[in-house]
């Protein structure tokens, strides 16, 4: 799905089961926002609890926020910021 910086993901929403994390994983290049992921998951979120980690893969800024909270994994949560 791609979108333009400050529109929303979506309108889907998914209840996570007990012991999973809600994600959001983007990708950003100029002013296009590429959003690979989101969902629930209990592995993708080990090392990312109630936090965002960022890196960069092949020059493309790719981030992976994880949250606890009911649908704290939607774009403008202050939980990304």
């Amino acid at each position: 799905m791609k979108l333009l910086r400050m529109q929303s993901v979506g309108e889907s929403v998914e209840e996570c089961p007990a012991g999973a994390y809600c994600y959001n994983m983007t990708a950003s290049a100029a002013l296009v926002v590429d959003v690979v992921k989101a969902g629930c998951s209990t592995w993708r979120c080990m090392l990312a609890r109630d936090k965002c980690i960022s890196t960069t893969f092949q020059m493309v800024p790719v981030s992976l926020c994880c949250c606890s909270h009911d649908r704290c994994n939607v774009g403008d949560n202050p939980v990304y910021e």
